[in-house]
């Protein structure tokens, strides 16, 4: 298969999913900080230990909210304990190369069960965003642990807990730059936050529940993973000016799917979608009719991307690159610069394919992502089709 029927086939992925009417914004590169799309993906990475930094500028020119710009900055360290399979990345265990001569010695290490069937992973994230002419700030750190296990020789499945202290911060004499789209969430606030008729300020510290769980299986031509997580367990008030008869946060349910396709020797595949869905984005005891389908609705979003890899490459730094879109209104070109075992430099743009009929997606999004990686085995594309993280 050819490099053009190669992107073809990543197209017909990408389009055959169900499309569906979006908002929000989050990251655009969704798989830099994994543990915030679903705290089982905790430790889910070829090495010991990782450390993520994300970070980006996204500016909005909505008709309705005006002009307004945000910027966010996302720090996540994880890190592996126990049994985990060092053969590289892949879904086999390696053969004990130490395995006593002796039957009867053979016979007693084999009770002492040293079979590689899974391993914790344990990390943290700090999440701020904010910008200087925006009313809104917020900042959110987190704590997640998970348990991965190996089902047989090439399945594999995994449960995480996240805990999440957040607080945000108002203040409407900082300016009215606000759109929310760009926003990062966890405080939206009130309809007509643009408007400059008084000048508020407000606060709020919340503790919120994640919990989250996978389940994959993978063999050398395909590699198929899909996993869902349910946020804000227990309803956290989230109302900036301390109302708790205003509002609390709804259960957010996330899914993803990952899907690994084997195309050639050159290049390999990966296609990844991510579907999220409010139960209720904000609830109020008033009626806000001026502004219903935007508070007092629930909204689902969108997100679906392909990547394709250099498959075994000969040198240490080496380029892959994908594309992205979020309900197929915004376009998302993506470049991973992979410098050995230990760098990845990743870079993406997304803009809105038609602003003037979606009006919805007008933001433009700038991120850059640096992640270091301790103790891998293999680089990005080696033994690719053998792997089973692609986080």
């Amino acid at each position: 298969m050819n490099f053009k029927k190669c992107c073809l086939v990543a197209i017909l992925v990408i389009t055959s999913n169900f499309v569906i009417y979006a908002q929000n914004a989050r990251f655009s590169q969704i798989g830099t900080i994994a543990t915030q799309l679903n705290p089982s993906l905790t430790g889910r990475f070829d090495g010991k230990a990782r450390m993520s930094n994300l970070f980006g500028w996204y500016t909005s020119d909505n008709p309705k909210n005006g002009y307004a710009e945000t910027q966010h900055q996302a720090i996540s360290f994880d890190m592996k304990f126990g049994k985990y399979r060092t053969s590289g990345d892949d879904a086999t265990a390696k053969k004990n190369s130490t395995a006593p001569t002796n039957k009867e010695a053979a016979k007693d290490e084999s009770l002492k069960s040293k079979k590689q069937n899974g391993y914790w992973g344990i990390g943290m994230n700090y999440y701020h965003y904010g910008a200087p002419k925006s009313p809104i700030e917020a900042s959110f750190i987190s704590f997640s642990v998970a348990r991965h296990f190996y089902n047989k020789s090439n399945k594999f499945y995994g449960f995480g807990l996240q805990v999440t202290n957040a607080s945000g911060k108002l203040d409407r004499s900082k300016g009215t730059q606000y759109d929310r789209e760009i926003s990062g969430g966890g405080f939206p606030n009130r309809p007509n936050l643009n408007k400059s008729d008084s000048l508020l300020k407000g606060n709020k510290s919340y503790t919120d529940v994640n919990i989250g769980a996978y389940y994959g299986m993978n063999t050398e031509p395909i590699l198929f993973e899909m996993g869902v997580s349910l946020s804000h367990l227990f309803y956290p008030v989230f109302d900036l000016y301390n109302d708790k008869d205003q509002s609390k946060l709804r259960h957010r349910v996330s899914a993803y799917s990952n899907l690994r396709l084997k195309l050639n020797n050159k290049w390999g595949l990966v296609q990844k979608n991510v579907y999220w869905k409010e139960g209720l984005y904000y609830r109020s005891k008033s009626d806000h009719t001026s502004d219903s389908t935007e508070w007092d609705a629930p909204f689902d979003a969108f997100w679906a991307g392909v990547e394709f890899y250099k498959i075994n490459p000969k040198s240490n730094v080496n380029l892959n690159f994908g594309f992205n879109s979020r309900s197929f209104r915004t376009l998302m070109p993506y470049f991973n610069l992979n410098i050995g075992k230990y760098v990845d430099l990743r870079y993406s743009y997304e803009m809105p394919i038609n602003s003037k009929i979606y009006r919805a997606y007008s933001a433009q999004r700038n991120e850059i992502g640096l992640v270091l990686s301790y103790g891998r085995n293999t680089t990005r594309g080696t033994n690719f089709y053998k792997k089973i993280n692609f986080w």
